[in-house]
């Protein structure tokens, strides 16, 4: 099954260097004009049979000009969703540094869990029922996420947890797979359509 996921488009929280977590934060004007050039380009070259988003608005705007191009409705799933960041959500980054101390530092940041929050271990336990549940179908898909969750994700995906990338993904950007089970090593490719994917956005 070939899979493209894609990060979503700026958001408001991305525009104001504030960390979103699961707070509803939507698109801005540039991310929605950015979506939909996306889109555009990308359904010259690939036409997914199914649509999936996180609920959370800035995912589903992102998704709607390739849904509403394919003629498809996006299909939400929390499963996807970002990182609940719990008491760091909705405050800048700036301060977020200041309340992340040294001490939380030197922990191990696979199972810290933030107060209110939740860790990576368990996003990446969401994220493996999210793409176990894809086994059943068997056309291509497109998968619309989050920043802190695509570094999840590709641990997942490439069968290194508990270790998962440093990089964010930039906003726009997609990866390409050809899934086949969870548990087995895949490769990932980053693809970018138009030049806007190159465009240096916040986390």
């Amino acid at each position: 099954m070939k899979l493209h996921i894609i990060r979503h488009a700026e958001s408001e929280a991305n525009k104001e260097q504030v960390i979103a977590g699961q707070l509803d934060y939507p698109l801005t004007d540039t991310g929605k004009h950015d979506a939909a050039a996306i889109a555009r380009e990308y359904l010259k070259h690939y036409r997914p049979e199914r649509v999936y988003a996180s609920h959370l608005s800035r995912a589903l705007q992102t998704a709607s000009p390739f849904a509403e191009h394919l003629g498809l409705t996006p299909i939400q799933d929390s499963r996807i969703a970002e990182h609940h960041v719990g008491v760091f959500q909705g405050i800048s980054y700036e301060k977020a540094k200041a309340l992340f101390t040294s001490d939380q530092h030197s922990r191990n940041v696979w199972k810290w869990r933030p107060e209110g929050g939740e860790s990576y271990e368990e996003v990446a336990r969401r994220l493996g029922d999210f793409f176990s549940s894809l086994l059943c179908n068997t056309g291509p898909c497109l998968i619309v996420t989050h920043g802190s969750a695509m570094r999840v994700m590709r641990g997942l995906l490439e069968h290194t947890l508990p270790s998962y990338p440093e990089r964010v993904p930039v906003n726009g950007e997609v990866w390409e797979l050809e899934f086949t089970e969870m548990g087995k090593p895949h490769q990932i490719h980053s693809l970018f359509f138009n030049g806007l994917s190159y465009r240096s956005h916040s986390i």
